[in-house]
């Protein structure tokens, strides 16, 4: 495969003791940010980076190596990197989000190599030299025999010859096909003339798609025999090992890749757990008889856990990590999800997708932190877990439950300023809230204001404009009009009207809002006086600086009383008071503050 390619030009490129080789997972800006943070620490980079400068330290610090190799592995996805962005796209606005492309964090020279891993054809031409991309062909039926002997840890014999050919000729010579049914024959010790004829038995073949058709539970760049392979090994991991089984099905629908050992285990401790279709149906999966009549062998235990760990590591499914930060995490092949997938999604096995759906859900929901700083790497570890599992809530039902994850990860994003990734969250959990709730529900609103609230930090004033405007008549209707939330409300479409220059409109909702603010909250509440101070704000872009000048001096004096002298509040308003002079040429009144 084309990963294996690039792990062994790596180890050779790492003989030359001269040579620096880093290795990034570039499925997606979350795995690049996570790998980049780990290159960032073995370079000993300030701990206080983060954001778009710890990415663009660390491709400088690479650039300044004597010898350098970059690999960026499954690259799949080429709009992270600037391919693919159509004109329309800047014509709205989104200028900013093609120059943050994760392609200027890439670093470049004549002192070193960037090696691209891609299923992406678009790749060549693009961010490769058209002359410089390699398509990895497929393997030989010699290389595939080697490959079959290799991982069976056994030669073929003389008398298995035949039978060998068909079997690689009936799996397409595909590297992880040949390689698991290895694996399979070589702990079983099964013969390859018995494995082809269970093989050809249980082949369920994957329909062919036309290209103007989408299904995400069919893949037509892969091979239909590959998934038989899996099937004839999970139906044995289910006889060795019913724990091991279960979290394969769970891992299904979370991230493939960095899957923590605390996420397994987690996994296994839910699926005791009944879901809400086990509370109400009668109807039980193979799963949930097992656990029936096994309660008491506690399959939560974390001995059982990690053997079953080890089970799924032997037959391929999953493979340990154990680079930098990454010790005790797995991975597992997206061919070997999305083969679990579908076997669920076939109509004999919907209570068990049900059920695997909602323990990934919950197992996620558990692990995720509310986003408190001292938190954040934790948040940072389960982030595609968590944003994954929710994502499929839709099987089990769990839109609501997927919801309140989703806003905790919204919540964490809005901290780190992450605003092109809390956009997809903030979308899906109102898809959600707007389906189960209702649009008038308080949830359902809070979603509203808060991809509102994305829009606005993207500079897509326009779009945050109608999110606030229609955020603002749910909430007269539903809170009226004296609720701290509707207050808000129109002071964020007042912080809107403000970003466009629309300042007679700011104007007039600030001194609606301080109005209100006044009779429900009191003059010194906190928000009171920063609606004080956008209203100065909103004097001063007019160069109204007398009226600007009067209404800062009353906010420092307030901010100076309720917060003290040291708030970074008080501080901020001292600069603001500040800057209204020296915009009146009032230097020495200005220098003084």
């Amino acid at each position: 495969s084309k990963t294996q390619i690039a792990l062994e030009y790596a180890y050779r490129r790492s003989r030359d003791p001269a040579c620096s080789v880093f290795w990034v997972h570039a499925d997606n800006e979350t795995t690049f940010t996570q790998d980049y943070k780990v290159i960032a620490k073995r370079l000993g980079l300030a701990d206080g980076l983060g954001g778009p400068e710890l990415l663009m330290a660390v491709r400088k610090q690479i650039e300044a190596s004597p010898c350098w190799l970059l690999i960026l592995d499954n690259a799949d996805n080429l709009a992270v990197f600037g391919v693919g962005r159509t004109q329309s796209g800047r014509d709205q606005g989104q200028d900013t989000e093609e120059k943050q492309s994760l392609y200027d964090f890439v670093p470049r020279g004549p002192a070193g190599t960037v090696l691209w891993t891609s299923r992406d054809k678009r790749i060549s031409g693009s961010l490769v030299g058209g002359r410089r991309a390699i398509n990895v062909a497929s393997m030989t039926e010699g290389e595939a025999k080697i490959l079959l002997e290799t991982v069976m840890c056994r030669e073929i014999a003389e008398e298995e010859s035949h039978n060998a050919t068909a079997l690689l000729a009936e799996l397409d010579l595909l590297p992880l096909a040949v390689s698991q049914a290895a694996a399979y024959m070589g702990r079983t010790a099964t013969p390859i003339g018995e494995y082809l004829s269970k093989l050809k038995k249980r082949i369920k073949r994957w329909q062919v798609l036309s290209e103007t058709e989408f299904d995400r539970h069919r893949r037509a760049d892969v091979s239909n025999s590959v998934m038989q392979t899996w099937g004839i090994s999970i139906e044995h991991i289910r006889q060795e090992n019913q724990m091991a089984y279960n979290i394969l099905h769970s891992l299904a629908f979370v991230d493939n890749q960095n899957i923590p050992l605390e996420l397994v285990a987690k996994a296994a401790e839910m699926i005791a757990r009944p879901t809400r279709y086990e509370k109400t149906a009668s109807a039980k999966s193979v799963c949930i008889k097992d656990q029936d009549e096994h309660q008491d062998e506690h399959q939560d235990d974390d001995d059982k856990v990690l053997a079953a760990v080890v089970l799924l590591q032997h037959f391929s499914f999953l493979s340990p990590r154990t680079s930098g930060e990454r010790y005790g995490a797995y991975e597992m092949h997206k061919l070997v999800q999305e083969a679990t997938q579908y076997s669920l999604s076939q109509e004999d096995r919907r209570t068990d997708q049900w059920h695997f759906s909602e323990v990934a859900l919950r197992a996620a929901t558990s692990l995720f932190p509310e986003g408190r700083r001292e938190l954040w790497g934790e948040c940072e570890r389960y982030l595609r877990h968590a944003q994954l599992a929710a994502g499929w809530a839709g099987l089990c039902r769990g839109g609501v439950e997927a919801a309140a994850l989703l806003t905790r990860v919204s919540d964490y994003l809005y901290d780190r300023g992450r605003w092109r990734e809390r956009e997809p969250v903030d979308l899906k959990a109102y898809e959600y809230r707007r389906e189960l709730l209702g649009d008038k529900h308080p949830d359902t609103i809070w979603s509203i204001a808060s991809l509102a609230t994305t829009y606005h930090a993207q500079g897509r004033y326009e779009e945050a404009e109608k999110n606030y405007m229609e955020v603002l008549a749910l909430q007269r209707d539903v809170l009226g009009d004296k609720h701290p939330d509707t207050i808000t409300s129109m002071a964020s479409l007042a912080t809107t009207y403000h970003a466009q220059g629309r300042y007679e409109e700011a104007e007039k909702n600030y001194m609606e809002v301080l109005a209100l603010q006044r009779d429900v909250l009191g003059d010194k509440h906190p928000d009171t006086i920063t609606s004080m101070a956008n209203l100065a704000a909103t004097y001063h872009a007019q160069g109204r600086y007398e009226e600007a000048e009067k209404i800062k001096v009353e906010v420092l004096a307030l901010r100076r009383d309720v917060l003290g002298d040291k708030h970074p509040d008080t501080i901020w308003s001292m600069a603001s008071l500040a800057a209204t002079y020296h915009a009146q040429g009032r230097y020495e009144e200005a220098e003084k503050i």
